[in-house]
């Protein structure tokens, strides 16, 4: 059997700035290509799409986020079918795909979606500092960071898929994070305790700290993803 990738896709607005009306629109449009993709394609082994909620930036152009699992996956052929040219087109709309490979530091227990516990995810980019090589920058988010913020509260998944092949962004950012949290509300609070303040101020001892973006988002699950395990932080 091959290895299972994680393909990811950034859909912006390429005329820049997205309202939530906007944001929506795409996402059902998306979801709905997304769902047909499910009955027709084989080999697919996870399909998830996430609608932006909360962008943490008043000119955030990101409209939604697609993730696919498969074997040996042709990332921009996939995507060419969810989003297809007459729809960029139409809607205006700038498509970057990458394969990842996915470090799981914390077991996801579910996805932010309808009747699930955990109802909201943080998602964002990330890029290494230019003295990291990208090796080094991971070793050191998995073996330093991570454990930094073990204790940060609410937390009910928390993977990091690392860029192998293509581009997360214009900004070409080397990994994609993911949280889980049960509510805004549970984001909020955790942001202002230790653990976390200690993980965001060594942020800028090995990653970018400016050209990364953030969004809170919920989750259309199409496809069931493969299950994580324990991640690092569970053991």
């Amino acid at each position: 059997m091959s290895r299972v990738d994680k393909v990811i896709a950034l859909v912006r607005s390429a005329s820049g700035a997205a309202d939530q009306q906007q944001r929506d629109a795409v996402w059902q449009e998306v979801d709905a290509a997304s769902r047909s993709l499910a009955l027709t394609q084989p080999g697919i082994a996870g399909l998830v799409v996430s609608r932006v909620i909360r962008p943490f930036a008043d000119a955030d152009p990101l409209l939604a986020l697609v993730e696919i699992w498969a074997e040996s996956p042709d990332a921009d052929a996939l995507l060419d079918i969810i989003i297809p040219p007459a729809l960029r087109n139409t809607r205006a709309l700038t498509v970057t795909t990458a394969t990842c490979s996915v470090i799981v530091l914390r077991q996801v227990l579910d996805y932010a979606r309808p009747d699930s516990r955990w109802n909201i995810k943080l998602a964002g980019t990330a890029m290494r500092r230019a003295d990291f090589e990208p090796d080094a920058f991971f070793e050191y988010w998995t073996n330093v960071h991570a454990p930094i913020g073990r204790n940060v509260p609410g937390v009910g998944g928390y993977t990091v898929s690392r860029v192998r092949e293509g581009r997360i962004g214009e900004e070409a950012a080397d990994a994609i994070i993911e949280q889980w949290y049960v509510n805004e509300q549970t984001f909020d609070d955790a942001q202002s305790t230790e653990p976390a303040q200690a993980a965001w101020a060594d942020v800028s001892n090995y990653a970018m700290t400016t050209g990364v973006a953030f969004w809170l988002m919920t989750e259309s699950v199409i496809i069931e993803p493969p299950a994580t395990g324990l991640g690092t932080l569970d053991l």
